[in-house]
C-alpha cells in the first residue's frame, strides 16, 4: 500500500498512512522497501499538532 502510494500519489506522512491505510509504523515500512531496493527519501517539514504547537514530521517520497 506504501509502495503504490508513494507511485501514484508521490509522497506520504505518518499521518497519512494512519488515516488512509491503518499503518502505524510507517518508518519501519519504509526500511523494508528501502532492503527490498527501492530509492526512498525522507524530508521533514514543519506542521502544527492539534494543540496548537508546531512540530516537525517526516515526509517519504521515491527518488529516481
Amino acid at each position: 500500500m506504501v509502495l503504490n502510494h508513494l507511485k501514484e500519489i508521490d509522497s506520504i506522512t505518518q499521518k497519512e498512512a494512519n488515516d488512509l491505510y491503518g499503518i502505524s509504523r510507517l518508518s519501519a515500512r519504509v526500511y523494508d522497501l528501502k532492503k527490498m531496493g527501492y530509492n526512498i527519501g525522507k524530508t521533514t517539514e514543519k506542521v502544527v499538532n492539534r494543540y496548537g504547537n508546531p512540530i516537525r514530521v517526516a515526509k517519504y517520497y521515491l527518488t529516481f
